[in-house]
């Protein structure tokens, strides 16, 4: 069953489809809150109508929800590329120096 899905994941694209969906969710969320703090920090540094003394606190569980649902988002597409391609892993030193070795010199 697994194999099956895999498969076709990775023949109709959909995998690919599916793991940039994550990823640009993730950064909608991260760049809405960066704007999110910005606007505060626009906001509260231009005087109010009262004296400049209506300052509202910067909320904390703002950013804290953003990441909490980030993380997932990020987190599964990082497991389904790693599942759909894993002969995309990189090398390690060791295996890139055997094969240099391995490999005849060229003229």
């Amino acid at each position: 069953m697994l194999v099956k899905l895999r498969e076709v994941l990775l023949t109709q694209y959909i995998g690919a489809f599916l793991i940039a969906l994550l990823v640009w969710q993730g950064a909608i969320e991260i760049i809405s809150q960066i704007i999110r703090s910005g606007y505060w920090v626009y906001y509260t540094r231009r005087p109010s109508v009262y004296g400049d003394s209506s300052r509202q606190q910067y909320q904390w569980d703002h950013p804290v929800i953003t990441i909490i649902s980030v993380a997932p988002y990020l987190l599964v597409a990082y497991g389904l590329a790693r599942w759909l391609y894993p002969q995309l892993t990189p090398k390690t030193a060791d295996e890139t120096e055997a094969s240099s070795v391995d490999a005849p010199e060229q003229p």
